[in-house]
């Protein structure tokens, strides 16, 4: 059935239409649920609030930190490798000792079929290394890539027992939340989130989410690293590339391009020309004139979330052109740091604009690099959240 559909490209597109609208009934669903509930927990907007209900739930457990010196911390974190999850370790060095537990390097694979018969197992060993870690130096901050399916609240609950600080991150969680029950554990954050201390997620309407299951969350977008994510000296090559995968409606929304005269360069998998390994994948930002974005969830072209394409292009001084999701407001000044498009005609006409205003496009280019050097990095991700607990010293 999956080579009759990449053979056919109509019967891909009616797949991919037919996934979208599920995808779409799937999250309205969820929102009717959780937006019928919101009465049901104290309302909190500002980040002064959420620091205040955060001070508060840690008091409850007994933790009243006192500030610690950039560099000082002792930092567990926990989490999978699959790609761009390498830069967090990286992200987290300056702040102190970072002990690692990545399971999947310990041979345990969360998208095995096996799985829910080993997750005790990996969940016994990544509290081992805690304990091992904090009986050497305690723990302050344990920073988790979680979900009810990897580690259990009992296992959130130990850790946190010890005094650390727990934060658990999650980019996914417009879709599939709670998600399935198995083996009497939700596959979204939605079964830690009451044991985790601050829920992190890209989505400003998920915050009540983590509410409604007893957790605290804030807004908290993906960033990018600037030694990893910077700009290279080099000739512009394209007039306009897009990275990442052939799938759902993308394909489709790039031939109206080129059939309106846009010439338009595809990378990775499923396109002619393949992926690109990290380093030529971030060179391509300073060879591009124009890189494009989609902000599409899944097959879906209505739902949308920040990517971290958001941060990693303007970040590597690359010019960022795309689809105008609501979000992108909350962390860039559209029109003069990024540029939006609301469908293929005006995106079509805004590239033609750019690329024929070379003045104007390098002074976007620039104004977006600046704001995410100033606002967009990891450091400054961490950074935010470490203060709001008291435990890092603010200089």
């Amino acid at each position: 059935m999956k080579d009759l559909l990449k053979k056919s490209s109509v019967l891909n597109t009616l797949n991919s239409v037919f996934k979208a609208c599920c995808q779409e009934r799937s999250a309205k669903r969820s929102n009717e649920y959780y937006f019928k509930h919101t009465s049901e927990v104290p309302g909190i907007k500002s980040n002064s609030d959420i620091t205040s209900a955060l001070k508060k739930r840690l008091l409850k457990r007994g933790i009243n930190p006192t500030p610690i010196k950039m560099g000082e911390l002792h930092i567990f974190l926990a989490y999978p490798m699959y790609n761009w999850e390498q830069v967090l370790s990286l992200a987290l060095k300056p702040f102190g000792t970072v002990t690692e537990f990545e399971w999947r390097s310990h041979g345990y694979d969360e998208q095995s079929s096996d799985w829910p018969q080993r997750r005790d197992a990996m969940n016994a060993e990544m509290l081992s290394v805690f304990e091992r870690a904090h009986a050497i130096k305690p723990v302050d901050a344990v920073v988790g890539y979680l979900s009810g399916y990897t580690v259990s609240p009992q296992t959130v609950q130990s850790i946190g027992n010890a005094g650390a600080i727990f934060f658990n991150f999650c980019f996914d969680d417009k879709l599939n939340f709670p998600g399935k029950n198995i083996g009497g554990r939700f596959t979204s954050p939605a079964s830690i989130a009451s044991a985790v201390d601050l829920n992190l997620t890209n989505a400003l309407e998920s915050v009540m989410k983590y509410s409604i299951h007893g957790g605290l969350a804030m807004f908290w977008p993906e960033a990018a690293h600037p030694d990893i994510h910077k700009p290279y000296d080099v000739p512009f090559e394209y007039d306009v590339s897009f990275i990442g995968g052939k799938y759902g409606w993308r394909p489709n929304f790039i031939k109206r391009l080129q059939k309106m005269g846009i010439d338009v360069t595809c990378f990775g998998n499923g396109w002619e020309n393949g992926p690109l390994p990290d380093v030529e994948m971030i060179k391509l930002y300073s060879r591009s004139r124009i890189n494009i974005g989609f902000a599409g969830v899944g097959h879906s072209q209505k739902l949308m979330c920040l990517k971290g394409r958001d941060f990693e292009i303007t970040m590597a001084g690359g010019l960022y052109l795309t689809q105008d999701n609501p979000e992108l407001s909350l962390v860039y000044d559209i029109g003069n740091e990024i540029v939006t498009y609301k469908d293929e005609k005006d995106c079509a006409e805004k590239i033609k604009w750019l690329i024929s205003n070379p003045d104007e496009a390098d002074m976007i280019r620039k104004a977006g690099r600046t704001r995410a050097l100033n606002n967009h990095s990891w450091e400054k991700r961490f950074q935010q959240i470490f203060s709001m607990t008291g435990l890092l010293e603010v200089s």
